[in-house]
C-alpha cells in the first residue's frame, strides 16, 4: 500500500495534554477479498464512494435504485495508515475512537483484531497502545453485509416482526424484513417516499486519542428541578483513569465556578454524578416563545492547577412535560406539551432525512 499517510495538521492538543489525531485522510476501500483498492472519503458511505469512483450510476436517477441492491449483500473493506511518533507513544494511554461505524464491523490494527461492532448509533472506544508501533500502522475495517447479518438474526428469532417501511421485496429478499433486528437507521431499508439503499461505512469521524492520567467522556447535564430562583442539575460523566488516584473536580457554567470537590478513581471507567446548582437561571424557550439561552458547562479534573482531563457541553435549561389529564366528561385524556410550565402548540409530521446518505 503506497501513498497513505496522516497529515500533521489533524493533530490537536488540549490544555489537559490530550492529543487527538483525526483519522480522516487517505482512506481506501474495496469489495472484500478483491484486489482493487479505490480512494474513499471518511466520514462517508460505500454507496457514495462507489459513485465517486464511477463504479455505479446515480442511485436517485430513474430506477437505478433497483440495480444497486447487490451492494448491501456484499462485505466491504476500508483501510488507512496511522502514523505514530514518540509524542503519541510516550502517553500512558492510546485509544482509537470510532464515533459511528455502520454497522457490523471488524476492526484490525496491524492485522490484529481489536474490535467488533454491531450498532450504528453508538461511539466505540478501544485501547490500542499494545497494538501500535512507531511509524506506520495499518488500520483496516471489514464491514459485514447488514442484510446477511440481519437474516441470521431473523432466522434465530423464529418469527418476523412488523416493519411496514422495510421494502424487502425491492431488496430481493422477499418478505424477510430484517430492519427490526439491526441497530441501524430504519429509513435505509426504504420508506413511503424514500428509496431502499442499505449502506455501510465509516459514517462519523474516527480519531486516535493519547492521554495520561485521566480522560473525561460522555458528559451529560440532567435538569432535576427548575424554578425562578435556581436550577438544580446533575452532571453525569465518565472518567477514564489509568491508575488508582484521587483528583480535584471543578465544574463551571459560563466560566462561573458552580462546584468544587474531589473524586476517587479506580483504573478503568468511573461513572460520576455530581449535583450542581445555577442561581437565577435564564430559561431556554422554543422559537416564538422567548430567548434560547445556552449555557456552557465545563468539567475539569486534576491536581491543583494541573489539569488531568476536561470536557465541555452546551445545554439549555428547560422543562418538558407531556400533559395527559382526564377529560371533564371522563371519556378520554388530553395530549399536549408544556415547556417551562406553559402549553405549546405543536403538530406532527412524517419525516426522514432528505438524503439517504
Amino acid at each position: 500500500m503506497t501513498g497513505l499517510f496522516l497529515v500533521s495538521c489533524n493533530q490537536k492538543t488540549d490544555t489537559a495534554g490530550l492529543i487527538r489525531v483525526r483519522l480522516d485522510q487517505r482512506w481506501e476501500f474495496r469489495q472484500a477479498d478483491t484486489g482493487k483498492w479505490m480512494p474513499a472519503t471518511v466520514p462517508g458511505t460505500v454507496h457514495t464512494d462507489l459513485l465517486a469512483n464511477h463504479r455505479i450510476e446515480d442511485p436517485f436517477y430513474r430506477l437505478n435504485e433497483r440495480q444497486l441492491q447487490w451492494i448491501d449483500k456484499t462485505d466491504w473493506e476500508y483501510r488507512t495508515i496511522v502514523k505514530a511518533d514518540q509524542s503519541l507513544l510516550r502517553k500512558e494511554n492510546l485509544d482509537l475512537v470510532f464515533e459511528g461505524l455502520d454497522t457490523y464491523a471488524e476492526v484490525y490494527l496491524n492485522e490484529e483484531p481489536v474490535l467488533q461492532t454491531d450498532n450504528m448509533f453508538r461511539t466505540w472506544r478501544i485501547r490500542c497502545k499494545d497494538h501500535l508501533k512507531e511509524g506506520d500502522n495499518l488500520l483496516r475495517i471489514r464491514f459485514l453485509s447488514p442484510i446477511n447479518e440481519g437474516l441470521k438474526k431473523l432466522q434465530a428469532h423464529g418469527y418476523p416482526l412488523p416493519a411496514s417501511n422495510d421494502q424487502s421485496e425491492t431488496g430481493g429478499v422477499g418478505d424477510q424484513r430484517v430492519s427490526p433486528f439491526v441497530r441501524k437507521a430504519p429509513y435505509h431499508f426504504g420508506w413511503d417516499w424514500g428509496p431502499r439503499l442499505v449502506t455501510s461505512g465509516i459514517w462519523r469521524p474516527v480519531s486516535l486519542e493519547a492521554w495520561d492520567e485521566a480522560h473525561i467522556s460522555d458528559l451529560h447535564i440532567v435538569t432535576k428541578m427548575l424554578g425562578p430562583e435556581q436550577a438544580d442539575l446533575e452532571a453525569q460523566f465518565t472518567i477514564l483513569a489509568s491508575e488508582k488516584v484521587r483528583l480535584d473536580t471543578r465544574i463551571y457554567a459560563d466560566s462561573m465556578l458552580i462546584h468544587e470537590g474531589k473524586v476517587s478513581l479506580m483504573p478503568g471507567e468511573n461513572p460520576i454524578r455530581v449535583p450542581v446548582t445555577i442561581g437565577q437561571p435564564e430559561l431556554w424557550w422554543p422559537n416564538g416563545m422567548g430567548e434560547q439561552k445556552i449555557y456552557r458547562i465545563r468539567v475539569v479534573v486534576g491536581k491543583g492547577k494541573k489539569i488531568a482531563g476536561e470536557a465541555e457541553v452546551t445545554t439549555g435549561l428547560r422543562t418538558l412535560r407531556l400533559v395527559q389529564d382526564p377529560d371533564p366528561d371522563g371519556t378520554g385524556k388530553s395530549f399536549y406539551f408544556e415547556i417551562n410550565g406553559l402549553p405549546v402548540f405543536a403538530k406532527g409530521a412524517n419525516y426522514i432525512p432528505n438524503d439517504v446518505f
